[in-house]
């Protein structure tokens, strides 16, 4: 197996971080590529991003996003609202066939066991397993608080929160590993009360209070060396090619910095 390893070391918007993801999946859905691809990046602004499904206004406080300098954008993929800041966040496109082979579940558990296998070294004790948390069906809680199908923990508490969109043949998941979490902005971005901020704490937490002085540097080498001891092979590291740059900026253009797709209504 031959992967694309992306690692963008300069942070970006959120409209162009969400305009590349879909760029490289929209490569592999069209047939115009076949590699797998590991995109590692950042973000600046501070960004609520927030799952396709959901209605911006229901979700996300506008008014105090704006007076933080923060940005809003509609994600691809589902799952709920993630305030993304200090943070690195990964995403992994590839097709259905090996070393996937098979539907959500088994693509959730075998990306699960590469995240866990960064974390791992970072010395951290990181477990993987499914667990169970009363979330009221169209509640604004934010996505660390909503179980997923292979929650990554470390001391209980979870630590990635991953979401993922499926085409015919081929899947972008991608997903927030923390390093620092403000539990208040959180709370207040995503229409949620400051005691809410409470529970968050207790729920999920950033790398850098488990692990004091880590940094996001630190955390990508971690991704690096991780990835590649789960999903064996060659690995290479590239840049977009240039129909991947062009359809991300279509993209950008046309649909991740419009309100169009950021506030309007999405089908069921």
């Amino acid at each position: 197996m031959s992967w694309r390893l992306l690692d963008e070391p300069a942070p970006a918007p959120g409209a162009w971080n969400m305009a590349v993801d879909e760029a490289l999946y929209e490569a592999l859905e069209s047939g115009a590529s076949d590699r797998p691809v590991l995109r590692l990046y950042t973000w600046s602004p501070a960004c609520l991003s927030f799952g396709f499904h959901q209605e911006f206004d229901a979700v996300c406080d506008a008014d105090y996003i704006a007076s933080r300098g923060f940005s809003a954008v509609r994600r691809p993929t589902g799952g709920k609202a993630v305030l993304h800041d200090a943070e690195l966040t990964y995403s992994v496109v590839a097709l259905h066939a090996a070393p996937f082979g098979g539907g959500l579940l088994e693509t959730y558990a075998r990306i699960a066991a590469a995240l866990a296998a960064s974390l791992a070294r970072l010395g951290l004790p990181v477990t993987v397993k499914e667990r169970a948390l009363a979330i009221a069906p169209g509640s604004a809680a934010p996505c660390f608080l909503v179980p997923s199908e292979k929650e990554i923990l470390v001391d209980g508490r979870k630590v990635v929160g991953s979401a993922q969109k499926r085409g015919p043949r081929a899947f972008l998941q991608h997903g927030s590993v923390p390093v620092h979490l403000d539990y208040e902005a959180l709370a207040r971005a995503t229409r949620n009360s400051a005691a809410d901020a409470t529970l968050y704490r207790r729920t999920f937490s950033g790398l850098g209070n488990l692990r004091p002085g880590l940094e996001v540097e630190e955390l990508r080498r971690a991704f690096r060396l991780g990835f590649p001891e789960v999903f064996a092979g060659t690995w290479e590291e590239t840049g977009l090619t240039k129909a991947e740059a062009d359809a991300a900026a279509r993209l950008h253009r046309e649909k991740y910095a419009t309100d169009r797709w950021n506030r309007g209504r999405m089908p069921c």
